[in-house]
């Protein structure tokens, strides 16, 4: 059935005879529209071809209001209630699920885009802003617990783009769709009026709706998105040859939209001449691929409080987004963890001052590791970046007050001597694992891959409790870092440990490289409701 026909039925269904009046029409009207509230908007719309006293029902407003608020969770429509929710329904069908899931990232090369969506009802508009931060202003201290770190402090300011939507799907885009009218509405790719300054003349971006990778034909090297590192029900192709202007990437039927993916297709064009009748050349043109989060996986709970959307400081390549799991069933960990851990393991039988002597040495043969093109390995940053504000780290050897037994993995706090005497500990709370996975990335490391893995926040990865001041009872436990040359050469994970400063703030101390990141919590919804504020 056609999306216009299922839901907009104007043509006027058979009366049906009054003695064939079926037994549910015998009901009071209460009854009936009670019974039609449990339907779905396609089946009450299929339900409303059946006959025209069941059309009448299925017309109610009240049926339809549901449907609207359950797609807008972040608008209050009380504020702009529409003359019609059937109406505003239908207007924005099958594309509300762009704003009900509200977060989507994309694969665009490397650096990848976060995007949050809602539904803007002044301009009855569904739209998406691009998520941005600034790093905010650079203030450093030594590291108390070892002189040789200096910290930077992170404090960043998170906020919607304020220079145009990325994406906005209204009457004028459903109108100026483009695509051979003989095929279905599905497949055909809207034209969005996005670019409306005088500096963006001659830019043009399309929305498409996607279809479903099967599983049966997804292989490890299927190219899809979102990428195996994040938990989804459902993927997308992401490469084509045509860029995906063939019709087995588009849906033909509702049942063959994704409802979790869609695409983006932008380009430039440049007119020759044009008031000499000129022709036109288009240039440019790139298709990414957008995915969305299921809201579980970054939605914290009292057991999985760690879970969210995080803004990472990352040097020289400024602050990068990204989602931080708990998962309950794990997978295994990547080959490159594995090693990694493995090695942490079997350095932790020698001495302390040998344990810092080996990343010592980890780290200058990092640093002179120098590739074809020039570019030295380096802590997830481009050669020469910041260089001066993070410099080498010489041999250290920790103050007495920590013991040897804490330095080589005891789960033994070193200052009280306690096993895993972490302040207000809760076995339900410090348990299991946190994977950390970059939604925005940069030339090293890109978008969609493991940034950082603490294999257990329990008792197996209990390292120490923090004394010092800047991380003042602080539980720290042992984790793998991901690092690798420009261009995602060479990669692997490095020892690192995860301080857990608190629900909404996190620090990664990457230990070869005597470097400390901080991440700082994305409050999602705050974002969504400056920009109903006009901030």
């Amino acid at each position: 059935m056609d999306v216009v026909t299922a839901l907009d039925a104007d043509a006027s269904p058979p009366t049906s005879p009054d003695e064939d009046t079926p037994p549910l029409l015998q009901m009071p009207n209460e009854l009936v529209q009670q019974i039609l509230g449990h339907l779905s908007p396609v089946d009450l719309a299929r339900v409303s071809q059946t006959c025209r006293k069941l059309l009448d029902h299925a017309r109610e407003d009240r049926l339809w209001k549901p449907f609207v608020e359950g797609s807008t969770p972040s608008t209050a429509l009380q504020d702009n209630p529409p003359s019609s929710w059937r109406e505003l329904y239908i207007t924005h069908f099958p594309f509300w699920f762009v704003c009900r899931r509200k977060l989507w990232f994309s694969d665009s090369n490397h650096v990848g885009k976060l995007l949050l969506t809602r539904y803007n009802p002044v301009e009855n508009a569904i739209e998406g802003y691009a998520v941005t931060a600034e790093r905010g202003q650079n203030m450093f201290e030594l590291w108390e617990w070892n002189p040789e770190v200096i910290i930077h402090t992170f404090d960043p300011r998170v906020r919607l783009d304020s220079t145009g939507p990325v994406i906005k799907l209204d009457r004028h885009a459903y109108s100026n769709a483009f695509g051979d009218p003989s095929c279905s509405r599905l497949q055909q790719e809207l034209m969005m009026n996005v670019h409306n300054s005088q500096a963006s003349h001659g830019l043009y971006s399309m929305f498409m709706l996607s279809r479903p990778c099967p599983p049966e034909i997804t292989t490890p090297g299927t190219k899809v998105w979102p990428p195996p590192s994040i938990p989804a029900h459902e993927r997308t192709r992401n490469e084509s040859i045509n860029r995906f202007r063939g019709t087995m990437h588009k849906p033909s039927k509702l049942s063959e939209v994704s409802e979790t993916t869609w695409r983006l297709r932008k380009w430039m064009e440049f007119n020759q001449h044009p008031h000499a009748g000129g022709t036109t050349t288009r240039v440019g043109e790139e298709v990414t691929t957008f995915a969305t989060l299921d809201a579980e996986v970054y939605t914290p709970t009292p057991q999985k409080p760690w879970r969210g959307i995080w803004c990472g400081d990352y040097a020289g390549h400024g602050c990068e987004f990204l989602v931080v799991m708990q998962p309950e069933n794990p997978a295994p960990l990547p080959p490159g963890a594995q090693r990694a851990i493995a090695n942490a393991r079997r350095n932790s039988s020698v001495s302390s001052i040998n344990s810092f002597a080996s990343a010592q040495s980890h780290q200058n043969t990092a640093a002179a590791s120098t590739t074809s093109s020039g570019t030295v390995f380096n802590l997830d940053a481009d050669d020469g970046s910041d260089d001066a504000a993070y410099p080498p780290v010489g041999p250290y050897v920790p103050p007495a007050s920590y013991s040897n037994s804490a330095q080589q993995g005891h789960r033994q706090d070193s200052v009280t001597g306690a096993k895993d005497d972490f302040v207000d500990y809760d076995p339900s709370i410090y348990s299991g694992r946190i994977e950390a996975v970059k939604l925005t990335g940069d030339p090293n490391i890109p978008r969609g891959e493991y940034t950082f893995i603490a294999p257990d926040i329990g008792p197996d990865g209990f390292y120490r409790v923090a004394h010092e001041k800047i991380f003042q009872g602080a539980r720290v436990v042992r984790s793998v870092g991901h690092i690798a040359a420009r261009g995602f050469r060479d990669d692997e994970f490095i020892t690192s440990q995860l301080i857990m400063i608190s629900h909404d703030r996190l620090a990664q101390y990457w230990e070869p490289f005597g470097h400390v990141s901080f991440y700082q919590r994305v409050d999602v919804e705050a974002l969504l409701a400056s920009r109903t504020n006009g901030n």
